[in-house]
């Protein structure tokens, strides 16, 4: 008899002693207090700064003199540091000509006044410290479920890593890839016959009717070369059940940029082909594109210690980089920069899943160490997901008990309003709703206008033109008064009214738009002041009814893989005349999602097979969302503090959803079902504030305090919070406190330790679930095997390719993996699988290049709280199974269902900022 196993290697290694090293430890004297603040007042006098000396700048200049990693700790905001770590000595007076250069910098000294004869106190004391060299192993602190450290201590272990990976070259493909590191703890390809290059019109064809991609109208964009790189992001980082720290590695594909207009991340490489490369940090737009401050004073520090300029300047030029005289074109050279936006681009994004699993192999080879393992603990079928035919949910809409759901999400009919500016739009939302409401006759003989047409027993339709207030221009205080004008918004007590609004948006065109609006002198209007989606929502929502938004026809791809259907039926051959009409039908199933509509399947879901929750829980999800404010003249907005509870709660073999409002002036709230509680929250302005406000996590409990008066007959109620979002507001749900106690009053650190423990024990949550989805925070995919024991004891492993169930991490029962399968994988499409067996470097498919190699991804789920004497599996479980069975999606969420309905209740506001103004605020380096 045999056994079979299912184990799951992840993108990241263990590591000991031996890989982390040791670091030389500056114990700061006491009296530099006195100094740093001196320095500080001097510094605020010259430039008008009120923050702390800007030492990232030195710590630039020490890790590229020194090759080395260099920390001053504890950061603060106001207070000296205490100590400088690096992991290789410093000699004392390359530290002190350092220090005394970077302080010339900051006091703006002229350059033709630079001494190294500058007599600095603050230099005196750093560099007369004698370094200790400590172990970084015996700095580390364990709890019982996980560890914690300063943060020096990884920042010098990530170092560690990455000159480990750094020194060894890496053998795939028939190529010998070798890194280069920076001062940031990341890798990239540098050599120039190791990138990958495409052309616009290998990527995007010939076709003339091609968009240009690009912000000028030279024909010969078709023909000229792109670069991208392979770089790795190294972190080293805790783990849930590990008492030691795990080496991350994070493949990226990093497209390089002809320019350095508008770029915010730089690298240059010194003279030196065997040093790290230096980072530079941009800021500006267009060709007033310049280095940040900091960079700015580690570059003028580093380059007078060599004794040279790295830039060419111009006399009539001030500035220190001066991008009109740097050109990027042609093939990389010294200084590379990544493209300033996410956009096309002939290099597609993902490096594949042949690149990750020998990347792994590789990265545990140079360490000596394992790769992190789980063991599948449930396989790929949960049970009961929802499906669709042709693009309907015909278990939803053709339920015997439709009108049981219709009642659980708080009314008793439905009026769908569809405003339409064109007529072909008019004629696509008839056959759409149509379709979905199982009446192909009324795509045939056609809906009446601006008359309420009855499509079942509790759903009725009504089509009207709106071409005022549904376009785009600069009439938005009109908008309200065109709001009203529309026909059917007078309805009977019981009735919800929707809206399935046509909207015009071209995200690419609407990009390109809005960058040359910003450029000086330029005639262009930013689209985005004149879009109508946004306050066409918000006077609906004035009037409680809540919009969707149709943007125009694009056919989507058909699997060439998939069999025709025979059609025997008016509604089947309706669904296949819209098949290839998803937007259509995703913005249905958006009216479905925001009207509350639960199919009672997800009874199904949740208690399928032997870990499954048996009890009658509410399922709440906590969703949180800081967005700064805009910083545009004289006056700053504040930053704006969305937060929302929404509860799925079981009533009488249905689910009804609920979501929490809190008052305008944060002082309470109240519960609502969901509809009524989107249409009031777009009807109002975000409310202002921050995430680290002491009085969050009370009026998040008191939320949960008042929900149970709508609990009904469940038993309690399970909490979900994002990781990424929770971590610094509730202690136990970061790594570094997990494991603790919480004193008599469930506090950690004089903070409530978890949501829904500052209320009685009756009354807090049956069991609080972190569930972190982001890639940068959870380590991807790599190595998939199938392990069969037989009764010799051998075990046979062959090497698998599909992974889609639930994975239990080594050494803990409470922290799991779900990893999943991208939909471009399912596809069908002919590049769905790029890079399953072969590198970038293995292609040379043009074509395939400019596609998105697919990937596994991975959603970590920890149970940080479950009752006594039951499994947390059982809850581990539930999350996984409220990301695969998304309520009108026919594949899996990001977050479960209860949170993903309070990310959509979120990004559906008017003042939701669906772009990120990359020349006014920090972004991802990446983009």
């Amino acid at each position: 008899m045999s056994t079979r196993e299912t184990q799951l290697a992840l993108l990241a290694c263990h590591t000991d002693e031996d890989v982390l090293g040791t670091v030389c430890l500056h114990p700061l004297p006491d009296k530099i207090e006195r100094v740093w603040k001196g320095l500080r007042e001097e510094y605020r006098g010259k430039t008008g700064s009120k923050g702390n000396l800007p030492y990232a700048g030195l710590l630039t200049v020490l890790r590229a003199i020194g090759y080395t990693c260099a920390t001053l700790h504890p950061t603060s905001k106001t207070n000296p540091p205490k100590y400088l770590a690096t992991t290789r000595p410093i000699g004392r007076d390359d530290l002190h000509a350092a220090i005394i250069l970077w302080e010339q910098a900051l006091l703006h000294t002229p350059a033709d006044q630079f001494s190294f004869g500058y007599h600095s106190e603050l230099a005196d004391l750093i560099a007369g410290t004698a370094p200790e060299e400590v172990s970084l192993w015996e700095h580390i602190t364990r709890t019982s479920d996980c560890i914690d450290a300063p943060g020096w201590v990884w920042a010098a272990a990530g170092w560690a890593v990455a000159q480990h990976l750094s020194n060894e070259p890496w053998k795939i493909d028939g190529k010998i890839i070798s890194f280069r590191a920076d001062l940031n703890n990341s890798l990239q390809v540098w050599d120039n016959d190791l990138l990958w290059t495409n052309t616009w019109g290998a990527a995007y064809g010939d076709s003339d009717n091609t968009d240009t991609p690009g912000e000028d109208d030279d024909p010969a964009w078709k023909t000229t070369m792109r670069y991208a790189t392979l770089r790795l992001e190294v972190a080293v980082k805790s783990h849930p059940g590990l008492l030691h720290p795990v080496a991350v590695v994070h493949p990226r594909v990093s497209r390089l940029s002809y320019t350095l207009n508008s770029a915010r991340t730089a690298w240059f490489a010194p003279r030196d082909d065997t040093g790290p490369l230096l980072n530079l940090a941009m800021g500006g737009k267009g060709k007033h594109t310049h280095l940040d401050h900091t960079t700015r004073l580690a570059l003028d520090a580093w380059t007078r210690l060599h004794g040279e300029h790295v830039f060419p300047r111009n006399q009539d030029e001030t500035d220190f980089l001066a991008p009109s005289t740097l050109d990027l074109a042609g093939p990389p050279g010294k200084l590379r920069a990544l493209i300033p936006f996410s956009g096309s681009f002939p290099l597609g994004k993902g490096v594949g899943m042949y690149t990750r699993r020998e990347l792994a192999r590789h990265t545990s080879a140079v360490l000596d160490q394992p790769l992190l393992r789980t063991h599948e603990i449930a396989g790929r079928h949960f049970g009961y997901g929802r499906t669709t035919i042709d693009g309907r949910d015909a278990v939803l809409l053709d339920d015997p008990h439709f009108d049981r759901i219709i009642a659980a999400s708080g009314c008793e009919r439905l009026r769908i309003l569809a405003p339409y500016r064109h007529q072909d739009m008019r004629t696509r939302m008839q056959r759409l709703l149509a379709y979905h409401f199982n009446r192909p006759d009324l795509a045939k003989t056609g809906m009446p206008e601006d008359r309420l047409v009855p499509v079942t027993e509790h759903v009725e339709v009504l089509l009207q033109a709106a071409d005022d207030l549904l376009a785009h221009g600069d009439h938005h205080d009109k908008r309200a008064a065109l709001t009203r004008q529309l026909n059917g918004l007078n309805a009977p007590d019981g009735t919800r009214i929707l809206a399935l609004c046509e909207t015009e948006y071209d995200a690419k065109a609407w990009a390109r738009q809005r960058r040359v609006s910003k450029m000086p002198d330029s005639t262009l209007t930013d689209p985005y002041t004149l879009d109508a989606k946004p306050h066409a929502s918000r006077e609906l929502a004035r009037l409680r009814v809540l919009a969707q938004f149709l943007t125009p026809y694009k056919p989507g791809r058909r699997n060439p893989k998939k069999k025709p259907r025979e059609i025997t039926t008016d509604l089947e051959c309706l669904g296949r005349d819209l098949e290839g009409d998803h937007r259509g039908h995703m913005a249905i199933a958006d009216l479905h999602r925001a009207a509350g509509l639960v199919h009672p399947r997800l009874t199904k879901a949740l208690t399928f097979g032997p870990n499954g929750l048996k009890e009658p829980l509410v399922h709440v999800g906590l969703h949180l969302r800081q967005q700064l404010g805009e910083r545009r003249g004289p006056l700053t907005e504040e930053p704006k503090l969305m937060w929302t509870l929404v509860a799925l709660v079981p009533r009488a073999g249905q689910w009804q959803t609920l979501a929490f409002l809190p008052n305008e002036h944060r002082t309470g709230g109240v519960w609502l079902d969901y509809a009524t509680a989107n249409s009031t929250h777009r009807a109002r302005p975000l409310p202002e504030g921050r995430r680290r406000d002491a009085l969050l996590p009370r009026l998040v409990d008191r939320a949960l305090y008042d929900l149970g008066g709508h609990a009904g007959t469940a038993t309690g109620y399970a909490v979900y919070v994002s990781g990424a979002e929770a971590r610094s507001i509730w202690p136990l749900s970061a790594n570094r406190h997990l494991g603790k106690t919480p004193d008599a009053d469930e506090l950690v650190d004089k903070r409530p330790a978890l949501p829904g423990f500052t209320l009685s024990a009756d009354q807090r949550p049956q069991a609080v679930v972190r569930v972190t989805s982001a890639s940068d925070d959870v380590a991807s995919p790599a190595l998939i095997e199938r392990l069969v024991h037989v009764d010799d004891g051998e075990t046979e492993t062959t090497e698998g390719k599909l992974a889609t169930g639930l994975f239990q991490m080594e050494n803990t029962d409470k922290t799991f993996i779900l990893c999943n399968l991208p939909h471009q994988y399912t596809s069908g499409s002919r590049y769905a699988r790029a890079g399953e067996f072969y590198t970038r470097w293995g292609s040379a498919d043009p074509a395939e290049q400019a596609e998105t190699w697919y990937s596994h991804t991975a959603t970590e789920i920890t149970v940080l709280h479950h009752p006594d004497g039951q499994p947390p599996l059982t809850y581990g479980l539930a999350a996984a199974r409220l990301c695969d069975h998304a309520l009108h999606w026919n594949h899996r969420t990001q977050y479960p269902a209860p949170i993903h309905l309070g990310i959509q209740m979120d990004k559906n506001h008017p003042e939701y900022r669906r772009t990120i103004d990359f020349f006014d605020t920090e972004t991802d380096p990446a983009l």
